[in-house]
């Protein structure tokens, strides 16, 4: 029997934002964070704490893994100030924006959307948020967003995210 075709989850993908709920559960609305850089977005985990247990002669008799990371980076070009008020560190003010911080104060849920129907995304209902604002003679004004994607509470078997499938429109 042939291998079923993979429908992948790389190229072009939409992220969205809301302000978190506290609980597992995704906002019922998000917006979009606007325009993404091509080839900057990056959903990756890192490894967490490695602990162990050595008697004499440096032998090891308990080695323990403990839960890492899940971060989401990515750079939004040219915003024009809806995102600085969406993530609350800035404001539109006669056309001009302005920023009051680069540290937003309150915790969002986000949701990352691939391109393509059948493939995987995810949506994540706590992480906190990075700011980070930036210009260069070759990319202009962006924004590097990095999300620290959080579990609601230290229980295992409370959800940390879910990996979400797309459906063509009409059909979920």
């Amino acid at each position: 029997m042939p291998n079923a075709r993979k429908i992948m989850g790389w190229s072009k993908c939409s992220i969205s934002v809301a302000e978190a709920t506290g609980t597992t559960t995704m906002p019922s609305s998000l917006t979009s964070i606007g325009t993404i850089k091509d080839k900057s977005s990056v959903l990756e985990s890192q490894d967490g704490d490695a602990l162990s247990a050595k008697a004499t002669g440096g032998v090891e008799v308990a080695h323990e893994e403990q839960e890492g990371t899940f971060t989401l980076t990515t750079r939004v070009i040219e915003t024009d100030g809806t995102l600085e008020a969406l993530l609350g560190v800035g404001s539109v003010s006669s056309g001009n924006v302005d920023v009051f911080t680069h540290v937003p104060n309150k915790d969002f849920a986000v949701k990352v959307e691939p391109k393509n129907v059948g493939a995987f995304g995810i949506e994540a209902p706590l992480a906190t948020l990075k700011y980070k604002p930036g210009w260069s003679e070759e990319e202009g004004n962006f924004v590097d967003l990095v999300f620290n994607i959080l579990k609601v509470d230290e229980d295992p078997t409370t959800k940390w995210y879910t990996k979400v499938k797309k459906v063509a429109p009409g059909n979920g």
